[in-house]
């Protein structure tokens, strides 16, 4: 498709902070390929912090899909009085059209033999318009974020020279996190080693499990930065990390954008969808024949594909990627 006056670019994103980081690679392609256009950006209230010191992004807005239907229809006007030229939605949605955008994806697309994870399933979006995608980080990290991150870590005498690993232990869905006694063990056993330094991480609503953990680890050198941290920040603090161990979380999917190396906990999710990309990245699954079920609940009551999981095999998994 020949593209012609491409000035003006909605991009319509989803709702959940991990999902966001999936859709980000699809915004830097609109960015590199129309470097003089103007970018708006559709997000969920959740995920509406990545994109807060985005750079070359003119307007964020938020989209609420538990509103009103008359403000949804005030939202869609206020949209429409813009007059895009483009419109690249995630959603699936009649978004697109109901604003006029000349150019926009579109509502069914036939996606490529064999193109599975949905990272990839969200640039065959673009496939159609011919823009190409250059592999790169895709997550904006201010120099500010940094530099809190950094002197957090020297006041907690964590220095670049320790092997620093990141344990997220949460995960927006119960059936996706491991039990806490495999945690505490990893860890427990990681910290022998006086170079490791590990340091736990996630959402505030997950503060209380972090703490359960950190108050069974016996041994010095864990840091607990659980909900102490924006979103921005965390990703600074994500990209220090030599290592991360976790399930299937928003997390996973920033230290994989980060290039950092991932050890993930896979059950009820698929890998094959949603897992880390890294060569050196390593998923940690039991060959089930109900896993993946991609259930919101375990059919049989024992979340075997989690609890079968034990502290060997993910430091088995942890030292080989060492």
């Amino acid at each position: 498709m020949k593209l012609n006056n491409v000035h003006k670019i909605l991009f319509i994103t989803l709702s959940n902070i991990g999902d966001v980081i999936l859709t980000l690679p699809v915004l830097s392609a609109l960015k590199d390929n129309f470097p003089d256009a103007i970018i708006d950006v559709v997000v969920g209230p959740r995920p509406e912090q990545v994109f807060e010191k985005y750079p070359r992004i003119n307007r964020v807005f938020v989209y609420d899909k538990h509103a009103r239907l008359k403000d949804k229809a005030v939202f869609i006007k206020k949209l429409k009085a813009e007059k895009y030229d483009m419109a690249i939605d995630m959603k699936t949605s009649l978004l697109p059209i109901l604003i006029g955008a000349k150019y926009r994806t579109e509502l069914f697309v036939k996606y490529k033999s064999g193109i599975v994870h949905k990272r990839l399933i969200h640039l065959e979006r673009l496939r159609p318009f011919g823009i190409i995608y250059r592999e790169q980080k895709n997550i904006y990290i201010d120099s500010q974020a940094r530099e809190k991150i950094e002197s957090a870590l020297q006041d907690n005498g964590i220095r670049n020279t320790n092997m620093i690993i990141g344990v997220c232990p949460g995960s927006k869905s119960h059936l996706k996190q491991w039990k806490i006694d495999g945690f505490i063990d990893v860890i427990n056993s990681l910290l022998k080693n006086q170079k490791h330094k590990v340091v736990l991480i996630g959402d505030a609503n997950e503060s209380g499990l972090s703490k359960e953990i950190a108050s069974k680890v016996k041994q010095p050198g864990l840091l607990d930065l659980t909900g102490k941290t924006s979103l921005n920040e965390l990703f600074a603090l994500v990209e220090k990390f030599n290592l991360l161990l976790t399930g299937d979380s928003a997390s996973m999917h920033i230290a994989s954008d980060l290039g950092v190396k991932v050890i993930a906990i896979f059950g009820p999710t698929d890998p094959e969808e949603y897992g880390p990309r890294g060569n050196k990245d390593r998923v940690i699954r039991k060959n089930l024949k109900c896993s993946p079920c991609k259930k919101a609940q375990c059919q049989y009551g024992t979340h075997e594909c989690m609890y079968s999981i034990n502290a060997e095999d993910v430091l088995k998994a942890i030292n080989l990627t060492f």
